[in-house]
C-alpha cells in the first residue's frame, strides 16, 4: 500500500529541509510521536502512543541534502517506509511531497511492534495531511504540530 500527500509552503527548499532532516524535530511534526533520537550513523529511535497505545520504533533514517530528500524505515514486522522531497515553488516558495509505503497492507498483518488496531487508510492518508500541516506552521512561523482525529 502506498499513500502521498503534497503541501507548498512559503519558504525556501533549504529552510523547509533544515527544519524536516533534524530528528529532534520528528515530533514537532509527525502524528502521534512524543520523541524520537539519533543513534548511530543513519539510525533513529522513536517512542509515541497511538489510539491509546504507547509504541517504541527502530529503523533508519537517511538524509541527502543535496537532493533535499529523507528515506526512514522501521525494522518491525510491517515494512513501513517512506520519503519526503522538498522541491522549489516559485521564487520563493517549496513543494513537499511525502510518500509512505506498508508491505503488508496494515490492515490484512498482525503488528506485535504496534499494538491495537491497525489504522485505516482515511486514519493514513489524515496523518500524512496533518503532517504537512505541521511543517508548514512551523517553517511558516503561524503554529505547531496538529495531530489527526484518530491519534486519541
Amino acid at each position: 500500500m502506498e499513500y502521498q500527500g503534497t503541501r507548498r509552503i512559503q519558504a525556501t527548499p533549504d529552510e523547509v529541509f533544515a527544519f524536516v532532516s533534524d530528528v529532534r524535530n520528528l515530533p514537532k511534526y509527525l502524528p502521534t510521536t512524543k520523541s524520537a533520537e539519533p543513534q548511530d550513523g543513519e539510525r533513529v529511535e522513536v517512542e509515541g502512543e497511538a489510539q491509546g497505545h504507547a509504541y517504541h520504533a527502530d529503523g533508519h533514517f537517511r538524509q541527502d541534502a543535496e537532493g533535499h530528500r529523507l528515506e526512514w524505515g522501521s525494522d518491525g514486522e510491517i515494512n513501513y517506509s517512506g520519503t519526503l522531497e522538498v522541491k522549489p515553488d516559485g521564487d520563493s516558495g517549496s513543494e513537499v511531497t511525502v510518500k509512505l509505503r506498508f508491505d503488508p497492507d496494515p490492515q490484512s498483518a498482525p503488528n506485535k511492534d504496534m499494538p491495537g488496531p491497525a489504522p485505516s487508510d482515511s486514519q493514513i492518508q489524515e496523518g500524512i495531511d496533518k503532517a504537512l500541516e505541521s511543517i508548514q506552521n512551523f517553517v511558516e512561523g503561524r503554529g505547531g504540530k496538529v495531530e489527526p482525529s484518530a491519534a486519541t
